[in-house]
């Protein structure tokens, strides 16, 4: 009952969601829920898919809710999505957190309140994924758009992202 009562509550006070991509491992939506403080799940309806997800099925979901905010959020490999759904639906909001980077990125589709919230140190394996980083970070700049590098350990992201740069 207390769940179905935040539940009307959220919806009569907010209307934005939160997508969330988690990342490899141990990155799982479950895990990437646990990242989330309480003030920000109990003030949006969250959807939580891992890295792998079919971006058309999260559209679909979006499509059976009313919402006037979408914020989209992708950690490591989950950020691949975020660049995937942003071209397709309008999103309010985008946060790549220590990001994987697709080769073929664009910023189409990105609010200029976009967030790149990185380590690019954590990427020393993946020389690939590190230079596109700063290609990504380049272009967002140019743009007008956040970004942010921290000496962080890539797990210790989220949670640091969420706490904040997300509106409680």
């Amino acid at each position: 009952m207390k769940g179905l009562i935040k539940k009307i509550l959220r919806e009569q006070t907010s209307n934005t969601v939160l997508v969330v991509f988690g990342g490899i491992g141990y990155a799982t939506p479950e895990w990437m829920e646990s990242q989330i403080p309480t003030s920000i799940s109990d003030s949006r309806t969250i959807i939580i898919k891992s890295y792998n997800s079919n971006v058309q099925e999260v559209i679909d979901e979006l499509s059976n809710l009313e919402y006037n905010n979408l914020d989209v959020v992708g950690f490591s490999a989950g950020g691949r999505n975020v660049f995937k759904l942003v071209k397709k639906i309008d999103a309010t909001l985008v946060g790549l957190i220590d990001p994987t980077v697709p080769l073929s990125w664009s910023l189409e589709g990105f609010p200029t309140n976009s967030i790149l919230f990185f380590n690019n140190d954590n990427w020393v394996k993946f020389p690939d994924i590190k230079e596109r980083q700063r290609d990504l970070e380049k272009e967002m700049k140019s743009k007008g758009m956040s970004v942010v590098e921290e000496d962080l350990r890539h797990k210790d992201f989220p949670n640091k992202f969420f706490d904040e740069y997300m509106k409680q």
